[in-house]
């Protein structure tokens, strides 16, 4: 099972939401797992791309370079650009066939990660939840608000109130007085 990410930016966790989007889940998912084995290597950014070694699972090591266009960035923060996700140029000598690949992944969340450590904002937020409707948002919030208002079932218990069918309810208390009995005697 692959981890959640945690950020404290939502822009950062809404930008690699929306990265996400043109590639397999699979891909996704050993992206993180390269992440969380700390498998990049040799990484610099800078204002128009980045550069990585990552090591896959294999111990073989791909060389990663993303680039981007100032024109397409928008200003994150108070020095740092932050690209179109939709127009970064990935390549990665790997054998993959895919415009993404884990070691593009990993390096994107490597990088959006450091970018988030800078981030002052201490409200932290996970990619996963960027998702919840307001209509979900909503039924949750009732829900919360019904079990707060309800007593619960073992308090309103009563055992006088537990009555069998009239002919199991006959049987029943013989078994028990013929049972209260023996352990009288």
């Amino acid at each position: 099972m692959v981890r959640r990410l945690t950020f404290r930016s939502a822009k950062l966790a809404n930008w690699l939401s929306h990265f996400v989007t043109n590639m397999k889940k699979n891909t996704f998912e050993r992206g993180i797992g390269l992440f969380d084995k700390h498998r990049v290597w040799d990484y610099h950014a800078s204002e128009n791309g980045l550069n990585a070694s990552v090591e896959d699972l294999h111990n073989s090591f791909f060389q990663v370079h993303i680039r981007w266009r100032k024109e397409d960035c928008e200003i994150y923060g108070t020095d740092q650009l932050l690209p179109n996700p939709d127009k970064l140029d990935c390549f990665c000598d790997c054998p993959s066939d895919g415009p993404y690949c884990e070691h593009v992944t990993a390096s994107i969340i490597y990088w959006i990660m450091r970018l988030d450590d800078r981030n002052e904002d201490v409200n932290a937020e996970s990619a996963a939840d960027q998702g919840d409707s307001p209509a979900y948002q909503n039924l949750m919030t009732r829900f919360a608000g019904l079990v707060r208002s309800e007593t619960p079932s073992y308090q309103r218990f009563d055992a006088n109130k537990l009555r069998l069918l009239p002919d199991v309810q006959t049987t029943a208390e013989q078994i028990v007085k013929s049972v209260m009995t023996r352990d009288d005697q």
